[in-house]
């Protein structure tokens, strides 16, 4: 079997990047695209140069670890007890690549320095693939992270306004401390306050109600003010229920959808 060097390097280049992507992902090191791809490059270079001039195994594998600390080192800035789980994690890593690449594969040669794999499929193609999967998982757990922060904060509550009763989901704004003389304010958006008070969008712009000033980074802006008649939090294992309460009404719609209101950390 014929094996162009060009094609070995960056066939190593990719897995090396692949497997210290997922240690970054995993770890949560800090790190660039450069020092990745600097540390890769450097692994590869180390496994040229075995299979070209190293036999006995002792040797091999006291290369094997030697750069498996020189190309973390490089690749990351951390502690020494992240650096120990990077190590352990780095080598967890290789093994479960190997075997879903051998697994793709069809025909495996052994050599001194490890397994190269023959198959119709390229590996490199195999490892582009691999690396684009890590970018989408740490785009997913990113996303999934903040729905678990932002859902801790998401509490029911239940609106009440002249016989009518509205459920809807609120969001604890801690920065919110609106008030009006005294009293804290939710605020609602203008979809939730024309179904709870039934009113179309030209009767809320007519009337002329009290109005609540915030201050936003993109400066002052005034709300228009209504007193509902009561408001029910539910608040862990507790149930808050507040009467004659303050909403303030957004005539923006709010960026998130499991949410229909802000609510005060003056009300919890």
């Amino acid at each position: 079997m014929t094996i162009y060097i060009e094609n070995f390097i960056i066939q190593n280049v990719l897995i090396n990047l692949c497997l210290l992507r997922l240690v970054k992902i995993t770890i949560k090191s800090n790190s660039t695209i450069f020092r990745l791809c600097t540390s890769s490059i450097l692994g590869a270079g180390f496994s040229v140069l075995s299979v070209i001039y190293l036999s006995n195994n002792l040797i091999l594998n006291i290369i094997k670890f030697s750069c498996a600390i020189l190309m973390l080192l490089i690749a990351f800035k951390q502690t020494k007890k992240q650096f120990i789980f990077s190590f352990i994690l780095l080598f967890l890593y290789t093994y479960a690549l190997g075997g879903a690449i051998i697994n793709l594969t069809g025909t495996n040669y052994y050599t001194s320095f490890g397994i190269i794999c023959s198959s119709n499929i390229s590996l490199e193609l195999i490892t582009i693939i691999a690396i684009i999967i890590t970018y989408l998982y740490e785009l997913i757990a990113k996303q999934i992270k903040f729905r678990l922060q932002t859902n801790n904060l998401i509490y029911p509550i239940s609106l009440y306004f002249k016989n009518k009763k509205l459920n809807i989901n609120g969001y604890l704004d801690t920065g919110n401390f609106l008030n009006y003389n005294g009293e804290p304010v939710i605020i609602v958006n203008i979809d939730t306050y024309l179904k709870l008070a039934n009113k179309n969008l030209i009767d809320f712009y007519l009337s002329k109600d009290n109005e609540i000033s915030t201050n936003t980074v993109n400066g002052n802006k005034n709300l228009k003010l209504f007193k509902i008649d009561k408001i029910e939090i539910k608040f862990k294992k507790e149930k808050k229920i507040y009467l004659n309460h303050y909403i303030a009404v957004s005539s923006n719609k709010f960026n998130a959808t499991n949410y229909q209101a802000l609510l005060s950390p003056l009300d919890l």
